[in-house]
């Protein structure tokens, strides 16, 4: 998600390494409970928030400093509505989590359009990662109709595709640094 992590490819790294674990938990049926998921989710999300905004704040030649450092706070606010809503009704909480997850892609699209009007060819990768959590999503949204041990495995198959394509990302972004 971060045009910030195009200086520092461990923030996608980070994402992808627990989307590997959260997909890999949920395929092995680990994940019981709608609650265990939005722990899981209040893990990543909170994570997440954290880094954009410890990014937007430590590397002050960011260009687009301000949208890391709002899209951060969007997060934990975020974060932070899920860890209040965790004794919430089911449909609740994976609504919560689906409208984060459809907040992150469209931010996704957003990064992707900054790196197009850069005329950078990374936002490729922004775009592969919007598509694979409106995939992600859509898979969620499958899960609010009918909680299944099933659906749950599907959504961490799903995971750990998104987190191999996080991780990918970060081998490319750290091998072009490299090269400069």
């Amino acid at each position: 998600m971060e045009l910030k992590s195009y200086d520092k490819p461990w923030l996608p790294a980070f994402k992808g390494a627990f989307l590997i674990l959260f997909g890999i938990i949920a395929m092995l049926r680990m994940v019981g409970t709608v609650r265990a998921l939005a722990v899981l989710f209040i893990v990543l999300i909170g994570m997440v928030s954290l880094l954009l905004i410890s990014t937007g704040i430590l590397f002050r030649k960011t260009q687009f400093r301000g949208w890391t450092i709002a899209s951060g706070i969007l997060n934990l606010a975020f974060c932070f509505y899920l860890g209040v809503h965790t004794n919430s009704p089911r449909n609740e909480i994976l609504w919560i989590i689906l409208v984060w997850v459809l907040f992150y892609a469209l931010s996704e699209f957003i990064e992707a359009g900054l790196l197009v009007s850069r005329q950078n060819a990374f936002a490729a990768l922004y775009l592969l990662n919007a598509f694979l959590t409106l995939l992600f999503g859509y898979f969620l949204h499958v899960l609010m109709g009918n909680f299944t041990a099933q659906g749950v495995f599907y959504l961490g198959v799903i995971a750990v595709v998104f987190g191999i394509a996080n991780e990918l990302s970060a081998y490319l972004l750290s091998r072009i640094k490299e090269m400069k």
